[in-house]
């Protein structure tokens, strides 16, 4: 053991203070993009713009235009962007801040998330102990519970942090929650072998806990979102734009650039200037190209979407590897993005759906796989209503897609469907009331 001077040379990134921002302009939306872009121009002498800053408002007519300043709120702020505060001040490893920054996304109105942590892993390109990880890190933000997976799974979450030594309560929500809302307390009873007073009063417990996370309300937000690229029909095909492209409205101010030129006295502050406006434009034109590049690529794979079809299965993973990108890049240039179709507006990320494969190779959407469940469901007889085991068998013999009679069960209470038991009940009595909310 000795300590010693040496020399060794390795190869790595050094993330400076340009590319950091870089990376940070290519999750905003066009917006906050705008909003940045007049900040840097008014701090800085040497550009100017031609003409006012005018992008698309959807309060008027689409073809109207306004200055993005005028569609922000000043200081608005929502639940999501909350949480994303939060997982800043976390010392966590990248990729895990990045798949928990995924999840943040993929939450839904009520705080739910609508993505199994099996599909995030998928979607994210992480390891799967990394999405598990994540996902129960974000069980601990405020407000507790945001990211559980449904209204059971949330319940389940509360009767642990607030019930732990009840041993019945989460049984209850497990197995039994369709029989206390058919107030079917006699044979729960009989099967957990308890009082059937015990059952009723487990249920008033149960209906004391909340349906879904309090998230805070900052406020109603009734500004629209506005598309960061248009896609239009157009010869038969489709036509992709950008309607917010800077190119021919910023200028540059061009005394000072032949001050700054010519090395007359201004040119030490000049140069400060001309250096961070040439940055700032390269910025501006490789944060446009990447996200028209994703997007071309997104619309190329669901064009049969776009024509009235169903979304074909697509990852994150694949985008970048057409591209020659790493998995981060596209999920940042997807995020918070809007697209206006001749369908109607869109946000990018709802392109990546996860799939399955047909037994003759051909690739079957989740969400194709939700629309044969419903049909499925429309179409039967209420009074022999379809299990899922049976829809999970026509599935595959009708559809050639194996899928488990779990996967079905998830898919068929994602889609807001009463079980087969619900569902005959329904076709014999009408319908019940409902005990339990989610």
């Amino acid at each position: 053991m000795k300590l010693e001077l040496t020399h060794k040379q390795t190869t790595g990134l050094v993330m400076t203070t340009q590319m950091r921002q870089a990376i940070t302009m290519l999750q905003w939306t066009s917006a906050e993009m705008w909003e940045h872009l007049q900040q840097e121009i008014h701090e800085n002498p040497i550009l100017t713009l031609e003409t006012p800053s005018m992008i698309p408002s959807h309060r008027h007519h689409r073809e109207a235009y306004h200055d993005p300043i005028d569609q922000i709120v000043p200081d608005e702020k929502n639940w999501r962007d909350g949480l994303v505060e939060q997982a800043g001040w976390l010392k966590v490893d990248q990729s895990l801040k990045e798949t928990l920054l995924f999840l943040i996304d993929s939450l839904d109105e009520r705080g739910f998330c609508t993505i199994s942590e099996e599909e995030a892993s998928l979607q994210t390109g992480q390891s799967l102990n990394t999405t598990k990880r994540a996902r129960r890190l974000l069980l601990q933000f405020e407000p507790m519970g945001v990211g559980c997976l449904d209204f059971k799974e949330f319940l389940l979450f509360q009767v642990e942090k607030k019930h732990p030594d009840s041993s019945v309560l989460a049984v209850l929500i497990e197995n039994h929650l369709e029989d206390l809302a058919n107030q079917n307390f006699k044979r729960v009873a009989c099967e957990l072998d308890i009082e059937e007073s015990c059952v009723v009063e487990a249920l008033e417990v149960i209906q004391s806990l909340e349906p879904r996370p309090l998230l805070p309300n900052y406020g109603p937000n009734n500004i629209p979102p506005m598309p960061d690229l248009i896609l239009e029909e157009k010869d038969g095909g489709f036509v992709l734009r950008d309607p917010f492209s800077v190119s021919g409205q910023i200028q540059w101010d061009e005394q000072l650039v032949r001050m700054y030129k010519e090395g007359k006295e201004a040119h030490e502050y000049l140069d400060d200037c001309y250096k961070k406006a040439r940055w700032l434009l390269q910025s501006i034109e490789q944060r446009q190209n990447t996200i028209l590049k994703v997007a071309e690529v997104i619309i190329k794979h669901q064009s049969t979407f776009l024509n009235g079809g169903s979304l074909r299965p697509l990852t994150l993973k694949k985008v970048a590897k057409k591209l020659g990108v790493h998995e981060s890049t596209v999920s940042r240039t997807v995020s918070n993005k809007v697209l206006q179709t001749p369908k109607g507006l869109y946000e990018l990320k709802s392109f990546f759906v996860t799939g399955y494969q047909s037994s003759d190779g051909e690739e079957v959407s989740s969400q194709h796989i939700k629309d044969l469940i419903r049909e499925m469901i429309q179409k039967e007889d209420p009074l022999k209503a379809l299990s899922d085991q049976k829809m999970a068998a026509e599935l595959k013999e009708k559809h050639n897609v194996k899928v488990s009679r779990r996967t079905v069960a998830k898919y068929r209470e994602s889609l807001n469907l009463p079980s087969s038991s619900k569902r005959r009940a329904s076709a014999r009595e009408g319908d019940s009331p409902i005990l339990l909310h989610s």
